[in-house]
């Protein structure tokens, strides 16, 4: 039957299991790299990248955006809920872009 060492045993492969499940590497880390993925898909072969297809670099980039020590997921991005009418404000006023729009 269960025996004092086998429940103790249960527990600790319990704990490594959640914790293995847990800390595993998510692909996506919010919302908006899903859709900014959909988008990039949509895009014409001319206009995408083709340094990026390349499977040494992807798992670098893949890689250097995995949480390091005291980093934590961003769910609620403050800069997302800036108007971007206000954005446009801001750099139409210090001259960066002009009154119809374009980069100057």
């Amino acid at each position: 039957m269960f025996t004092q060492h086998n429940i103790q045993v249960w527990v600790f492969m319990l704990c490594i299991a959640f914790t293995l499940v847990w800390a595993r590497p998510q692909r996506y880390a919010h919302i908006a790299v899903i859709e900014n993925d959909a988008y990039e898909q949509t895009l014409p072969n001319a206009l995408r990248n083709p340094f990026y297809k390349t499977p040494r670099v992807r798992e670098a980039l893949a890689k250097s955006s995995w949480f390091g020590p005291g980093e934590e997921p961003v769910y609620d991005r403050q800069a997302e809920k800036i108007p971007r009418a206000e954005i446009y404000n801001v750099l139409a006023h210090a001259g960066f872009i002009n009154r119809r729009g374009k980069l100057i």
